[in-house]
Parts: C-alpha cells; sequence; structure tokens
C-alpha cells in the first residue's frame, strides 16, 4: 500500500470520528423521553494491569441466557463504539424466530468516556492496541488530524498489539469466562481495518485463542506490510493452522483489495489442512460502506457450516 492509500484511509476514519463529535455536541438533549436501550446488554469495567488501562465492555446476551442453563460461543468485537448495536442485531436476526446461527454472547472491548473524551479514548485506544509495531509516521499523522480537529497536546502511540494479546489471554478471558455461561471451545475474534490487522497478528502469534476469525477490510500495508513477514514466519515454524478465517473487502479499495490478495496467495500456498478459509470481495462497496455487508456474510460463513461450530 502507498503512503498515499495509507493516508487516504486514516483520513476517513479520522473525518469519521470528529465528524460525529461535532453532531454529538450540536444535537439538543431531549429530556421530554426514555432514551432507547438495547435489550439484553450490560457495561462491565475491567482494569489491565498488563495494558494500564480501564476497559469498557458493551455485553450482548442471546434470547435465551436467563431461561437456558448452557453455555454460549463468544464474539470478541474490537471498535464496538461503531458496530456493536450492528452486530448485536445481526446476531440475534441470524437466531430467531430462525435459527440459521447459534446464539452467542457478544463482547466488546471499549474505552470508557463520555461525550468527545469517549471518541478521543476510542481513537487513541484503537491506534495503540491494533498496531503490532511502533509507526512514527502513523503516529503524527494522527497527532494533526487531531490538532486540526482542536484538540492539543494529545500524544498518540502505536504497537500496542502484543500487550493488548496479552491482556487478552490473561486478563479479558478469565473476566468473562468467570462471570459468564461461555463455551471456551467456540471463540471469534472480529476486528475490521485495524482491527482486521490485530486479527492478522493474533492468527499468526497465539493460535490457541481464538478458532473464528472475521478480518474486514485488514489494514495489511501497515508498516511496509508486516502482516504478510509474520504469515511467512509462522509458516516457517509450523505445519498446520488450525482457525476458520473469513475475510473481505470492499470493491473500491483497491489498495487492500491488492494486498489482501497477497495475503490469500501465501496463506493457500501452505495448503494448511485444518484452516478453513474463506474471503469475499464486495463489488460497489468502499472502506466505510462494505462493514455490514462484510459482517452479515463473515457471521454466516463462520457459525453456519456442516460441522455446526
Amino acid at each position: 500500500m502507498t503512503k498515499q492509500n495509507i493516508k487516504l484511509g486514516l483520513l476517513v476514519f479520522v473525518c469519521y470520528l470528529f465528524q460525529n463529535m461535532i453532531i454529538a455536541q450540536a444535537l439538543p438533549t431531549i429530556k421530554d423521553h426514555p432514551e432507547v436501550t438495547l435489550e439484553r446488554t450490560e457495561i462491565r469495567a475491567l482494569h489491565s494491569n498488563i495494558v494500564g488501562q480501564n476497559y469498557e465492555l458493551l455485553i450482548s446476551l442471546p434470547y435465551s441466557y436467563a431461561t437456558a442453563d448452557t453455555s454460549y460461543p463468544v464474539i470478541f468485537l474490537l471498535d464496538p463504539y461503531r458496530v456493536f448495536s450492528m452486530v448485536k442485531e445481526f446476531t440475534d436476526a441470524l437466531t430467531v424466530p430462525f435459527a440459521i446461527n447459534p446464539e452467542v454472547i457478544v463482547v466488546g472491548i471499549g474505552y470508557g468516556g463520555e461525550g468527545i473524551n469517549a471518541r478521543l479514548n476510542w481513537a487513541l485506544g484503537r491506534v495503540r492496541d491494533y498496531t503490532p509495531v511502533q509507526d512514527t509516521a502513523t503516529e503524527e499523522w494522527y497527532e494533526e488530524a487531531i490538532k486540526k480537529a482542536g484538540i492539543h497536546d494529545i500524544d498518540v502511540i502505536s504497537g500496542g498489539a502484543p500487550l493488548f494479546l496479552e491482556f487478552i489471554r490473561k486478563e479479558l478471558f478469565p473476566f468473562i469466562e468467570s462471570n459468564y455461561r461461555i463455551d471456551t471451545n467456540i471463540r471469534m475474534l472480529s476486528g475490521y481495518s485495524f482491527g482486521g490487522l490485530f486479527g492478522l497478528y493474533a492468527l499468526f502469534h497465539d493460535t490457541e485463542l481464538f478458532d473464528k476469525y472475521f478480518i474486514g477490510s485488514p489494514s495489511i500495508g501497515f508498516k511496509d506490510g508486516i502482516s504478510l513477514e509474520y504469515e511467512s514466519n509462522y509458516a516457517n515454524t509450523h505445519e498446520d493452522l488450525k482457525a476458520s478465517v473469513f475475510m473481505s473487502v470492499g470493491g473500491k479499495e483497491e489498495s487492500y483489495a491488492k494486498n489482501l490478495q497477497k495475503m490469500l496467495e501465501q496463506l493457500n500456498s501452505r495448503n494448511y489442512k485444518n484452516l478453513k478459509l474463506k474471503s469475499v470481495i464486495f463489488e460497489n462497496e468502499s472502506h466505510v460502506t462494505c462493514y455490514p455487508a462484510a459482517l452479515s456474510r463473515g457471521l454466516i460463513e463462520l457459525f453456519n457450516n456442516e460441522d455446526g461450530n
């Protein structure tokens, strides 16, 4: 991916981020009527000593959770402030009234805060946690973009994926599994863009954590395609990769599509016996518009299969 395309992707995200900040500040507060809430959802707080971060967990429980005595697959969702409600409703729609997919618990990993601070915490948190190595160009670009939005003296830090993965393994999993009825054999990681970049990092660095991966429009071009290097390093020391992986990209994302094709070619050349790999290019979709189509298809591909997992 060229630097120009990387900047374009960052620009799309930052414009989306701060446009919503401005809109949120401009809207009047409506006090005469109750707010709409999402049923069967709750917010939990979890401090990470590993990362040094107070995480806000957005959790959606399935329809039968309160009445059934069973354990459920769990989807660990990145960027929940952007898509939590979408994922929650998609997973509900695919289970009731017609059980196309199994019921699941959704755990969105967020950063807390109110109003503009919540958006800022999310932007800073995702750059830090989802990127595998430090990239000063990314940091400087984000700092400048945030400054142009009127927020000054903000330090952007990248390269925190190793610690974030350790947090998931040692702190998040034990917390969720001790508080909810989780089927530990069916754990899915869902990430898009930088979140997809982290999904690839997790896939090639700890294959025991997740068995399913939704990787949408991943930022494979980050740091000169370091994800491709991670895949090669994994292949040099492993003969198999046991995972179900759904990867996607929008047809209008030319640079993302080229990099995704490189990743698919590398993975397919390994002939891993236990790798179930599905990829889709969604025509006429951009980096912003592709998420809903990709998510809907990904949930069906990953959960509605012959082995019932």
